[in-house]
């Protein structure tokens, strides 16, 4: 525990200090930004000595991460002249909302698509998912983003029906799968009675969520502090959210499925087999887990990463987030709030992979032995 309180210790040590130096190497005057262009020689000078640029870069460095180990991160150069903090604290929770449903969105579509994928590995299945997998890898956010607004917000109806439609097509292709497979009438009954119970089921739910599905707004946010409360909160975070998320459902459901195959000829799984378990079973109880440490890992890396990669979906959706935040900070010569909010996102990507090592831990006895 202590070696990872020292990692984290040293990694934002590292960002902070080279946050501070590029900052210093960047062209532009802070002082010059905050008296403008009508500003006189003499506020010039009272603002460069008020914010002390013309102490040493050392001097300076040491005193503002002197102030930021008590908590203090400064104060905005540009009016109204907040705390850093407070303005930190009122955009970090919409970037850690937005990446956490992201992640979540990933892992609730890759899990089942990644584990059926490698059950049913090499079949037709299998080599839809790993099409539409390259796909979305292949698509960068900004254009994935345009494509959800255009098709949610701007034609609402059309989304609905394909969602309908997939929904039916998902569903008969569940139904008629028994029929691809030679046995017994008796067993091919069988077969076909589940599978029908099965791809009704899908088709329901998949038609239920386009009948009921929202409309959802162009831009613009709803905290869960607002009137409206959670409903339009995740109205309006849901488009967002999932523009980031179909990256990382491609890269969850690979990485899901490469473990799975190679757990699936362990031979505990091969003695459940054995001995009759039925597939679900096999899958979810024997096998699922010991495949998720490497879907962990990318979990936790991708929420860091998401957390401080989220600037071309928040400026999209006009989220008031960290990463326009930031932007806007950088734009303004506000070097204040770019070093508060630099310093934040780093330490909390690493907090999120400390928990990540922790949970590493938890799943894999071998490593908490180690």
């Amino acid at each position: 525990m202590l070696g990872k309180l020292a990692h984290v210790a040293i990694v934002v040590a590292l960002v902070s200090t080279l946050t501070f130096l590029i900052l210093e190497l960047t062209p532009g005057d802070p002082a010059a930004a905050v008296v403008g262009p009508n500003g006189t020689a003499e506020q010039y000078e009272a603002v460069r000595a008020e914010l002390a640029l013309d102490a040493p870069v050392t001097e300076r460095f040491l005193d503002w991460a002197g102030s930021a180990l008590t908590g203090d991160l400064g104060t905005s150069l540009l009016p109204p002249r907040q705390d850093v903090v407070d303005i930190v604290m009122s955009r970090l929770p919409v970037t850690l909302e937005l990446a956490l449903v992201a992640i979540v969105l990933s892992l609730a579509i890759a899990v089942p698509v990644g584990v059926w994928s490698a059950y049913r590995a090499g079949r037709a299945f299998d080599r839809v998912s790993s099409a539409a997998s390259f796909a979305l890898i292949s698509t960068p956010s900004f254009l994935a983003g345009l494509l959800l607004i255009y098709l949610f917000v701007f034609n609402h109806s059309l989304a609905q029906q394909i969602i309908a439609g997939t929904g039916i097509l998902i569903g008969a292709v569940m139904a008629l799968g028994p029929f691809r497979r030679r046995g017994a009438g008796g067993e091919l009954g069988a077969l076909w009675g589940r599978a029908l119970v099965t791809g009704m089921g899908a088709a329901l739910v998949l038609c239920a969520i386009g009948y009921f599905l929202p409309e959802f707004p162009r831009q613009g946010f709803s905290r869960l502090t607002d009137p409206a409360g959670l409903a339009e909160n995740l109205r309006t975070i849901f488009l967002p959210a999932l523009t980031l998320a179909l990256t990382e459902i491609a890269i969850f459901t690979r990485v899901l499925r490469t473990d799975m195959i190679s757990t699936l000829q362990q031979d505990f799984v091969l003695s459940a087999k054995a001995k009759g378990m039925p597939a679900g079973h096999v899958l979810v109880r024997e096998a699922l887990r010991p495949s998720t440490v490497s879907l962990i890992t990318i979990a936790g890396v991708s929420l860091g990463r998401l957390i401080g990669g989220t600037v071309v979906v928040e400026t999209i959706f006009n989220l008031p987030g960290m990463g326009t935040m930031i932007v806007e900070a950088v734009q303004l010569e506000n070097f204040p709030v770019v070093q508060g909010g630099v310093l934040v996102i780093a330490l909390v990507y690493v907090l999120i992979n400390a928990l990540v090592d922790i949970g590493y831990a938890a799943i894999d006895p071998r490593i908490r032995r180690a």
